[in-house]
């Protein structure tokens, strides 16, 4: 008799143990929010301030929104980029993204961006790709979300 109740003991034992090792499983690979798209993080309509670097003023405030560029896979379109009706592009790593080198309406533009709370911190250039102009600004800028 006191055979068979170690092996009962045991076999409880081992089913919570497997029991266990499922609910980790599902922990550590089976729930994550939006299949584990950071890009999600990023989606909404933004009030944007921006501060020019190079002659130091502030730009009116203007909005933009960002949404998921779902033909890619690490990819957000940002849309009104510098107030200038562009639809730009940006790859997103976790909470910070890339906008890349990228020309939009005779503006080349690129930057970076890290989201903290509901607040976007950007620094970006913008200039002219026209031979006859020389327009350059580098600048800051802070997007809140508003929804």
């Amino acid at each position: 008799m006191k055979h068979s109740c170690g092996f009962a003991k045991r076999r409880k034992d081992l089913r919570q143990f497997t029991g266990f090792l499922i609910l980790l499983g599902f922990f550590f690979f089976g729930c994550t929010s939006d299949n584990g798209d950071d890009r999600s993080t990023f989606s909404g309509r933004y009030e944007v301030e921006e501060y020019s670097q190079i002659t130091y003023a502030q730009r009116p405030e203007y909005e933009v929104v960002i949404r998921i560029d779902r033909g890619t896979e690490d990819q957000v379109i940002i849309s009104n980029f510098y107030d200038m009706d562009m639809d730009v592009s940006a790859h997103v790593d976790g909470r910070s993204f890339i906008v890349p080198p990228q020309v939009h309406n005779f503006y080349e533009v690129e930057g970076d961006g890290v989201l903290s709370g509901n607040v976007i911190t950007m620094q970006y250039k913008v200039s002219s790709v026209l031979e006859d102009h020389d327009f350059f600004d580098r600048l800051n800028a802070e997007l809140t979300l508003i929804e």
